[in-house]
């Protein structure tokens, strides 16, 4: 059976309405919507899902999945990880709705503008680092982080969106020796660059430094 197509202004759920697509990839279109209940502009993000048997109860909890991970996320990285604030499944799509992050698909800056310096790869590796960590912490990876679910707002901050499609990640004892390594390597070269810029972070923050976004 084939997929519905799906067209600008529809309305996903009888709520929210696409208005444009602001990144596309592979099993994945971002759409830029409005909640029509409440006149808020939110981020709409439409993600294939598998066909056959077992794949609307598959479907279902992966959707109950999205909203209880955004739900534990936010609280631990609040202003960092987008809210969902609802995921529903319509035409064989699950539909991940959040509040609208601000700013750009960090795939859609490089494609504009090409490689980053290194102060603003800097910032961007640093906050994404911090999300990723703080996830982890809770059993929780990411499992489909791309250029198109990471945000950077204008004044150079990040936004990182879905989380929740793959599934919670038991913590092990053996895992330890591993995050430590993972986390002390790259965190170390990242601030060390970082800091070689401006001698620190805070001209990276009001936008006015080498980071802020064209």
């Amino acid at each position: 059976m084939g997929r519905a197509r799906v067209s600008t202004h529809e309305l996903i759920a009888g709520r929210y309405r696409l208005l444009k697509v602001v990144h596309r990839e592979t099993n994945h279109v971002s759409w830029s919507g409005e909640d029509v209940h409440t006149g808020r502009p939110c981020l709409v993000a439409q993600t294939a899902l598998p066909e056959g048997e077992g794949a609307g109860e598959t479907a279902r909890r992966t959707a109950g999945r999205v909203v209880r991970t955004g739900a534990t996320l936010q609280a631990r990285c609040p202003g960092r990880v987008a809210e969902v604030v609802d995921a529903v499944v319509e035409d064989g799509f699950l539909w991940t709705v959040t509040e609208w992050p601000g700013g750009v698909p960090l795939g859609e800056l490089l494609e504009r503008h090409g490689t980053l310096n290194y102060a603003r790869a800097a910032r961007v590796g640093l906050e994404l680092l911090e999300v990723l960590e703080a996830a982890h912490g809770q059993g929780v990876t990411h499992g489909e982080l791309s250029p198109g679910q990471v945000w950077v707002r204008e004044e150079g901050s990040v936004v990182v969106t879905g989380f929740g499609l793959a599934r919670r990640r038991p913590r092990s004892p053996a895992d330890r020796p591993l995050v430590r390594l993972a986390r002390a390597g790259p965190r170390r070269a990242v601030r060390a660059r970082g800091r070689s810029v401006d001698a620190g972070r805070a001209p990276l923050r009001d936008g006015r430094g080498p980071s802020a976004v064209p």
